[in-house]
């Protein structure tokens, strides 16, 4: 974030990062979440390439080291994607944030073709859709 005076007051300006693609895995600054001693977190980026690179947010889904088990809850393996440990992508918590908001990423290649699909089933079980493939 840089700083500019217009003479009396602040104005930050917000950096764009460069467009994330699909399936990678980024640090997000979680906005309405004061308390998480965890922020940035670790998120894989699950909107398409395309409207990556036309929006200026991007949709991820969090995941969180603590290894928990639901059908809206995917298993990412430790390195995959570049997080340093086993994680849980919950899917049920898939969320919008302005790129501004990413940070250090990619932290590696984009997470396996295998898992983007548990993710997107993820992401459509907790939807409500349960007659997924």
């Amino acid at each position: 974030m840089e700083t500019a005076s217009d003479g009396g007051s602040e104005i930050h300006l917000a950096v764009i990062v460069a467009n994330p693609k699909k399936g990678e895995v980024w640090y997000v600054h979680f906005p309405n979440q004061p308390f998480d001693p965890y922020q940035p977190r670790t998120a894989v980026v699950v909107s398409s390439d395309a409207r990556n690179v036309r929006a200026s947010d991007v949709m991820v889904v969090p995941t969180f080291s603590q290894i928990q088990y639901s059908d809206t809850y995917v298993v990412i393996p430790a390195k995959e994607g570049g997080i340093p440990h086993t994680s849980i992508a919950k899917c049920d918590l898939v969320t919008t944030v302005h790129k501004t908001l990413l940070a250090n990423g990619p932290l590696g290649k984009p997470i396996n073709e295998s898992l983007m699909l548990q993710l997107h089933h993820g992401v459509r079980i907790a939807l409500g859709e349960y007659r997924v493939p």
